[in-house]
This record gives structure tokens, sequence and C-alpha cells, in this order.
């Protein structure tokens, strides 16, 4: 606690009043005796106190110190307190000049060094676990007393999931052997906000929404201002758990770069204007933040932030109700909701869905008079003029986020649904709203939904190959996403191509799977015509029909390609011959004069295993460059090298996205024999154990080529 000493003045009539004096001052000192400090006026009310939550006992550790520096190029001021409690480990910046370990409470104040933090610790509070309840509590409680204010801002500052559980960063500082990590840990650290590493502990979002609610209590009305500076926090979830006891709540719905918030430029304009509400200073956040990032103070960057004004939550969730009762009466429309759901922008994780683009989407589809009411009401409130809006600030920098409206929203697909649906339900906006209900019926609607899911194509003499003259067999998968069967559906196949024999054909069959279940048919076999010239695309589109369900349909496309020949020893198989890696790895061969054939997967298709089988007496080279769906290996793809490292095959996988890509899959742990440990670690080096580069240690930094580490994975080796 800070402390105003009291100053006493004398007159010139010193020794005249000296007596006086005395008798005034002894019952001071008596009493500065007995309580070993000075008395103290009452802490002075300003307009704002700013409290900063900043759990950095994790691998962002580093990043606190450049925020401090931040906050120091204003500080604290005669109108507004800048508060921040801090927890490090001291494991993940021995660059930085900070080397402290433990929990501090820091009064930011002005300085003129960029690049040191000057400003006093006022309390040190040893180790603290941050994803505690108290921990949070106790803060704002001591805020309040020694710094109170008329408005007040909690930050949290931290990693951030949105809702749900994800795997924890675990950093080789910790172990650097997978043996030294404790068995327990991986399975401490939960999910959402406040990871704690030295405690193994995190907070998630029906906790959180606990403790702010007992910080309302302590505060005595609600939060000014409620900001995340952490990733994927501005779902409509997280909102409605907090809206209570914030009036309005700052966040990005995606990732947050490194840097975070532009501390330095947001406290300037408050400094201007410190009389600004809650409102004010959240649009002040959202401009600063996106200015900041397109070649601002933080570089040029792709981002997105926005403002949501949470004492009209009440409004939202009624919009959202009223969509989602229109959708749950109006399910056969459900392969648009498929449709929309694929096609709208998603946020890192492929089940976080920009709900104003979704609605936007599916209002261009569906024919239902009362869905697009209820959808155009759900946008006023998102993306509308209204005074009356939901999302009342929203930045979003670069084509990347062209279609961002500010909102996130849990929208999973069937089998995502089934995973997280027992967690999910837990949500106070589960509890509230018919958004969940309407997952419930999506995930296996009321009436008969035979649905393809998948195509494969097949040429004659399996190589993958598709030459002039052969034929094509089809193979469909069909699930039925329904809870009803039918007797008898209809396929029909056809192509804007004349390069078959046939443009249209059509078959029926009664085999249809039963509710939830899934099959795989023959589909309609296809001859392609002699004449074919090489490199033509050959366009499908698959429709199933059947009485009282919506139409399925599914486009795939094929090349006629040269018949595949081989020298059977070395096959390099690049994901995209284009990429600036291709020149590279082929030089790399032909240096060595090494005699390989080349696999363009986006050119020559998936790899198949009639194609590896010639290769069993050489190797198998694989690049993947990228950790975009079009790149990533594919399931079947991982199937046929399986097999054919089974049969003996020797196989190179390269990409610095390849783990990340391969994190969910066992053939990481079964046949690579290493474990993901995460995506984005800002290590830029590569250490070499169990032998392996006689256990050198490499720096892999800047460049265009193959050394451009910017988003680096770690993995770890397993035995075996």
């Amino acid at each position: 606690m800070v402390s105003t000493k009291r100053s006493l003045f004398f007159s010139t009539h010193f020794f005249t009043t000296l007596a006086l004096f005395a008798i005034l001052i002894n019952p001071i000192l008596a009493a500065t005796r007995r309580s070993g400090n000075p008395p103290s006026l009452p802490p002075v009310e300003k307009e704002w106190t700013i409290m900063v939550f900043m759990a950095a006992d994790n691998n962002l550790e580093a990043g606190t110190e450049n925020d401090l520096n931040e906050m120091e190029t204003i500080g604290s001021t005669n109108h507004f307190n800048i508060l921040v409690q801090l927890d490090r480990n001291g494991k993940y910046s021995k660059k930085t000049k900070m080397k402290w370990t433990g929990t501090k409470r820091i009064f930011i104040k002005k300085d003129g060094d960029p690049k040191t933090v000057t400003s006093p610790i006022v309390q040190n509070l040893g180790e603290v676990d941050m994803a505690s309840p108290k921990a949070l509590t106790d803060f704002v409680q001591w805020a309040k007393k020694a710094y109170p204010a008329k408005r007040y801002a909690l930050i949290l500052w931290n990693h951030g999931t949105g809702w749900k559980e994800v795997e924890p960063d675990v950093s080789p500082m910790i172990a650097p052997l997978p043996s030294l990590i404790p068995q327990d840990f991986a399975n401490s650290i939960s999910y959402s906000i406040s990871y704690d590493n030295t405690s193994g502990t995190s907070m998630n979002i029906p906790t959180m929404g606990e403790t702010l609610k007992r910080v309302k209590t302590i505060l005595g009305r609600p939060l000014d201002l409620l900001g995340f500076d952490a990733c994927l926090m501005q779902m409509a979830e997280v909102a409605y758990e907090a809206s209570p006891y914030a009036l309005f709540q700052i966040a990005s719905p995606d990732q947050e770069p490194e840097e975070g918030w532009p501390y330095d430029s947001i406290l300037k304009e408050l400094a201007r204007a410190p009389t600004m509400d809650g409102k004010q200073l959240g649009k002040v956040i959202v401009t600063a933040y996106g200015a900041s990032y397109q070649m601002g103070s933080q570089g040029n960057r792709s981002v997105t932030l926005s403002l949501f004004d949470l004492t009209k939550t009440r409004d939202f969730i009624t919009a959202l109700d009223d969509f989602s009762n229109s959708m749950i009466k109006n399910m056969e429309e459900v392969e648009l909701v498929d449709k929309a759901r694929d096609w709208a922008l998603k946020y890192t994780h492929k089940d976080y869905v920009d709900l104003a683009h979704f609605c936007s989407l599916f209002s261009q589809q569906t024919k239902n008079p009362s869905v697009k009411k209820a959808i155009q009401s759900l946008l006023e409130l998102i993306q509308g003029n209204s005074s009356n809006r939901f999302v009342i600030e929203n930045a979003h920098e670069g084509e990347k986020f062209k279609e961002s409206r500010g909102v996130s929203i849990f929208l999973p697909d069937r089998a995502g649904i089934i995973l997280y649906e027992n967690r999910y339900k837990l949500l106070s906006m589960s509890k509230n709203c018919a958004w969940f209900r309407f997952l419930e019926e999506y995930k296996y609607p009321g009436i008969p939904y035979l649905c393809i899911t998948g195509a494969s194509l097949d040429d004659e003499n399996h190589d993958g190959k598709f030459t002039p003259g052969e034929s094509v067999s089809v193979k469909l998968t069909i699930k039925n996403l329904g809870k009803k069967t039918l007797p008898k559906v209809e396929l029909s196949c056809t192509t804007s191509s004349n390069f078959l024999e046939a443009h249209e054909s059509k078959i029926s069959f009664s085999d249809t799977p039963k509710a939830g279940k899934e099959l795989i048919v023959p589909g309609n076999n296809l001859k392609i015509k002699p004449d074919v010239p090489l490199n033509s695309e050959i366009p499908l589109v698959f429709k199933l029909s059947g009485n009282g369900m919506p139409d399925s349909v599914f486009q795939i496309s094929f090349y006629i390609r040269a018949p595949f020949s081989s020298n059977g020893q070395v096959l390099l198989v690049l994901t995209d011959s284009f990429s600036s890696a291709s020149p590279v790895l082929q030089k790399m061969f032909q240096t060595n004069n090494v005699k390989f054939d080349l696999w363009d997967r986006m050119l020559d298709g998936e790899l198949k295993p009639e194609v590896l089988k010639r290769y069993l007496s050489g190797w198998v080279y694989v690049s993947a460059q990228d950790s975009s769906s079009q790149q990533q290996i594919s399931n079947s793809e991982i199937e046929a090298l399986s097999v054919f490292l089974k049969s003996g095959g020797n196989i190179v996988l390269s990409g610095q996205d390849l783990a990340f890509s391969l994190r969910e899959n066992p053939f990481l742990k079964n046949f690579c024999k290493i474990a993901f440990v995460q995506d984005d670690t800002n290590i830029h080096v590569m250490s070499g154990v169990n032998g392996f580069a006689g256990g050198d240690t490499f720096d892999i930094f800047g460049g265009d080529g193959a050394n451009n580490q910017k988003w680096p994975d770690e993995i770890d080796p397993l035995q075996g």
C-alpha cells in the first residue's frame, strides 16, 4: 500500500510556537512509534484504475517486459492508476533484463527508459497460482482499497482459448525430454484463461464467471471494462458468462500476435481524455490495436479486435434464440447449414465460426422467410447501424479477416458436437439460449438425411493417373445424418466435359445406411474417351435424392495425365511444385547424382499404394510446405504410407508444419516416434537428442527459403 506523507510547516515565530508544536506532535510521534509507519492520508479517488492481471507463468513471459515498458511511456497520472499483478517463472525470458520469479504487484510510473522497467514493486507475493479465483479477487480488492477510482478496467493478460479445452503448452525449458515431464502435468492444465505452468492450472469459463461475480461484489458495481489481452476470447459464450459483471468487453475472436495490445498508444489517449467512460476507452483500444498492426508500432499483421456492449447481451441472446428456433423448425435445409458453416470464416479452430458471416451466407441460400427475418434481426445487432448494437466497434485488418464481424461462436461439425457437447452444455449460454438445442438438432436432424461425405476415383491400373481411354470406377461414402431412413434413393452423375463417353448417368439403390450409420457404395462408372488431351480437367457432380430428404450434392474433378513411369529407387513427393521449396529439393538430389521420380500432389493427386509399392527397395521423400487443408497429408495417404512402412519401405518426411498437421494422428506417435508439443514456439533452435546430429544445437533464422521458420513447431522424441 502506498502512503502519502503529511508535511508540517513552521512559521517564522519558531521559538514562540515551539512549546505548542511539541504538544501537538507528541501524540503523532507516539502513534508513529506504535504503528511503525508515518500517518497516511486517505487514498485519492481518481477517474480510472486500470488493473492488469498479467498471468505470465508460461511461455509468454518474455513479452511482459515490452508491455510494461509501453505502459511506462505514460505511466499513472493524477487522473488514473495503472496496476499490474505479474507472475513469472524465469524460465522463458533469459535474454531479458527481468530475472525474478514469483508474483509481484507493480504501480506503473512514467520513465524515460524504453528498455528497462523502473516502476516500483509495491508488493511481493511470492509464488501465486494465477488461475485461482482468489488470486484475481485479492488483486481487485487490494486495488479498490489502495487505489480507488470512479471507473475500473480489468485486463486479463495471458494465453486464451475461447470456451473449450486445448492441449497445454509445454516448453523444453521445463523439460528437455518427455521422461522429465511429470506424468500428470499434461492433464492438469485444461483450458480458457490464466495458464499457470508452475501450478499446472488454468481458469475455465464457468469459473471465470463465478470469479467475476465476486469482483462485482468487491467493487459494488460491474466493471466498466473487461479486457482480454489474449487469443480467441471474443466469443458469444464468453461474453454471456461475463455479461452480468461488466458493462463492456474487449477481446479478439482470433489469435493475437505476441506483441498484444499497444499500451503506449492506448494510455496516451486516456491521458488526453481521462474522464472517458468504458465504451469510449474500449473504442480507443480497438482503434489503436488495429492501427498498430497496419505498418504501425507493432508491424504489419492481419488482426481483429472488437468491443461488446454487455448491457445489450439480453437483446443479442433473444435474437440468437429466435434464429436458433427458426433453424430448428427448418431442418429440411440442413444441407445449406453445412455449406454455410463450411464457407464461413473460421477463427484458428475449425469450429470457432464468425457468427455474422455464417448468417449472411445462410441467408443468401435459405428460402424460408421466417429464417431470413430472424437472421436480419441478429445481423442488425452485430453489424447494423443501430445505436442498440451488441458489437459497437470492430477492427479487422488484412485479407484474412475481411469477413470478420467481431463475434465468434462454437459451430462444429457433427463429430465436434458429439465430442464437446457434455462440456459445452455446462456453459451459462447453453443453459439459457436455444443455440445449444439447435446444435443438438443439427447433430441428428429429425428427418432422413443421406449425405455424400466423400468420393474416391480409381483408374484402371491403379497408379493414380487417369489416362486417355481408361475406365474410372467410383466409390461414394454415404452417411445418414438424420433420425429416419429411406428405402430407396437415386444417385446421378453429371459432367460439363466432352471427354467422357456419357454426360449423365443415374443409378438407384435400396441398400441405404440406417440413422447415424455410414456405407461405402459403388457409384457411376465412367469411361474416358481415347483422344482426350493431356492435362484436361473433367469435373463431376454427384447428387443423391430421395423422398422427404434434402438433396445431397458433392463435386469432384480429376485431370488427364500421362501414365506414370518410375525408376523404382527414389520418389520425391511435393505438395506443390510451384513452391519455392520445390527447386531446392530437386537440386539437392541432382547435385548428388540421385535419380528420382517426381510426384506433385497438387497435379497428380493423392499418393497411391500402388505407386509406393514400386519404391520398396528405395526411398520416398515427402515434402509438405504448409499446414493448410489443401497441402496437408490426407488420411488415405497416411494409411498408404503406413502400409508402405509396414512392408519395409523407407520414408523421409519434411516440412516445418508437419507435426502441427499430424498432431492428432496416431501416425506421428506410432511411426514417426515423436510427440507434437506446441505450435509457434518462438524458439528458433533445433537440438539433437538420442545421438541425432551428435547432440548439437542449430539456430534457424531469417530468409525466404528452407531456413525461414516463422511459425516453428516443437516436437519431442519418443522411445522406439
